[in-house]
């Protein structure tokens, strides 16, 4: 049976590809970049990251704890936390450094870049079952 969710949805367009918050990965399925910014989205949103508003450290920390265990479930050997942590700290920074770009300052360049960061959050990590 299908869920009735009426709940908004954090959506960002950046170039043609949307990126809308999601908890969680996909059982079976190594994440893609992709996945991993929608569930930065999802943790830094103030409704989900309650009272206090998660930093982006904290929200970072609890998704490289969440990917380690997604890979260990897969069979694939990780790396320390910390250093997950780094990488998607980084990627999403490039991620907002990209959407925040204002209108008139969306040249080709611009364009160019979005385009490189959206065809690698998708080819970055294959989608292979595990």
């Amino acid at each position: 049976m299908e869920s009735l969710d009426t709940e908004v949805r954090a959506r960002k367009t950046l170039g043609t590809v949307e990126y809308v918050e999601s908890s969680g990965f996909t059982q079976g399925v190594l994440p893609t970049k992709k996945d991993v910014v929608q569930n930065m989205l999802y943790l830094l949103q103030p409704k989900r990251a309650g009272q206090a508003q998660r930093s982006k450290e904290d929200a970072a920390q609890l998704l490289a704890e969440h990917l380690q265990e997604h890979w260990l479930v897969c069979n694939l050997h990780t790396i320390a936390t910390q250093n997950i942590k780094k990488l998607i700290l980084k990627m999403y920074e490039e991620f907002t450094r990209l959407y925040q770009t204002r209108k008139q300052r969306q040249n080709q360049a611009f364009t160019e870049r979005a385009d490189k960061f959206n065809e690698s959050s998708e080819k970055e990590i294959t989608r292979t079952r595990c």
